[in-house]
């Protein structure tokens, strides 16, 4: 277990540090340790011998410690997120950038699940399930590319970054839903106990007053750090209880105390406990869940599902540009701007294969999907955004 931490970290800032040279998302190298790790399992055996002395070469990525940072991972991503939501940016964004959101998330959702079901011949569950996956926008690549093309100051650029919050907000519901476990009615109970829960803390800013109490009380180092990452186990652990995803409880209570006066003084302490550890093992999992003997019989047909992701994408994102106040030119950018995806997507895909709903070797197979619609997202995305602005003189001022 130690040498695959050991391994892991090491590995993981001599990629990162390749892939930011490359102007490349770090998450891609990340994955790709995680896929090497799977490889390297496939092709060695199990036990090695020097002599009278045996030992295992086979790296133990399913080891309960492994897993338990993977699966903080999970959590402290969801949760940097909503502190790094800015609710009033969501406000200010008006109309095209909810609806810029909305249609984006529902066009794609319903196009994944159809061709689910009626293409791949998939159940209900797991088609919803798949279309969940896809939902969600990940505009880091994006926003890179539109800092360098000078655009990202522009009603382009806002309704982009805006809308991909509300797309977030929108996403988690859905997954809330589509992952939720138990009988209908225990579901319907739960859904109805947390947000109802959620309205209150909302209401009467109940997280915040606990934040500012905390920020006087404790005078020791990490004081609010720490109680920040109780709070997040605690409501991921609400959540579960509720028999909804454990992700919707950590988002949430990261929303409200990004909303709060104290946020400043979490948020680095707090990116460098995620990112240094636990977010970086959890890619690397992601990785390794594409179990190579599993992937003999891929099955084609799922290639299809990129296709349809990135129309679904382009055509929501761009129709809800359009009916929000934006004109159709604009529109056609905003929806490539909104097609990638990353982390939420790998989240999602992760949860559901932990929970089984896939199953063997359909699980891994899509965990391969989702990972190769990540790469080629990021990769054609700022070329079709180039493209889109060629030819203008003063491109920043479009």
């Amino acid at each position: 277990m130690l040498i695959e931490l050991a391994l892991s970290l090491l590995l993981v800032k001599i990629v990162d540090e390749i892939f930011m040279r490359k102007n490349q998302p770090v998450v891609i190298g990340e994955i790709l340790i995680g896929i090497l790790f799977s490889i390297f399992n496939f092709l060695m055996p199990e036990k090695g011998i020097i002599g009278s002395y045996s030992f295992s070469l086979n790296l133990e990525v399913a080891h309960p410690a492994f897993q338990f940072f993977a699966e903080t991972g999970i959590l402290l991503l969801l949760f940097v997120s909503g502190m790094e939501t800015n609710l009033q940016d969501l406000k200010k964004s008006g109309r095209y950038g909810l609806m810029t959101g909305a249609f984006g998330v529902g066009i794609t959702f319903l196009l994944v699940f159809l061709f689910a079901i009626y293409i791949l011949h998939m159940s209900m569950r797991t088609s919803m399930v798949l279309a969940t996956i896809f939902t969600a926008t990940s505009v880091g690549v994006t926003v890179r590319t539109m800092m360098e093309l000078g655009i990202l100051n522009t009603k382009v650029g806002n309704t982009i970054l805006t809308a991909a919050v509300a797309d977030d907000v929108f996403g988690i519901v859905l997954v809330t839903v589509v992952l939720s476990h138990g009988e209908l009615i225990e579901l319907a109970f739960g859904l109805l106990l947390f947000f109802v829960g959620v309205y209150i803390l909302a209401k009467f800013n109940i997280i915040e007053r606990m934040m500012s109490y905390a920020d006087k009380f404790f005078h020791g180092p990490y004081g609010l750090v720490t109680i920040s990452l109780g709070l997040m186990f605690l409501f991921a652990y609400l959540a579960d209880i509720s028999h909804i995803a454990t992700i919707t409880g950590a988002f949430f209570v990261g929303l409200f105390i990004g909303q709060s006066r104290q946020e400043r003084k979490i948020i680095n302490p707090l990116r460098t406990i995620a990112y240094s550890l636990f977010i970086p093992i959890f890619f690397i999992k992601v990785g390794t869940l594409v179990d190579i003997p599993m992937l003999e019989n891929f099955n084609l047909y799922l290639l299809g599902v990129i296709p349809v992701v990135f129309a679904g994408k382009i055509v929501g994102c761009a129709l809800g540009a359009r009916i929000g106040g934006l004109d159709m030119k604009s529109g056609w950018r905003v929806g490539v701007g909104m097609a990638p995806e990353m982390e939420v997507a790998l989240v999602i895909a992760t949860l559901a294969y932990g929970k089984g709903v896939f199953g063997q070797p359909l699980g891994s197979q899509i965990m391969a999907l989702t990972i190769t619609y990540v790469i080629v997202s990021s990769l054609t995305v700022p070329v079709l955004l180039k493209h889109l602005y060629r030819g203008e003189g003063e491109i920043g001022k479009s």
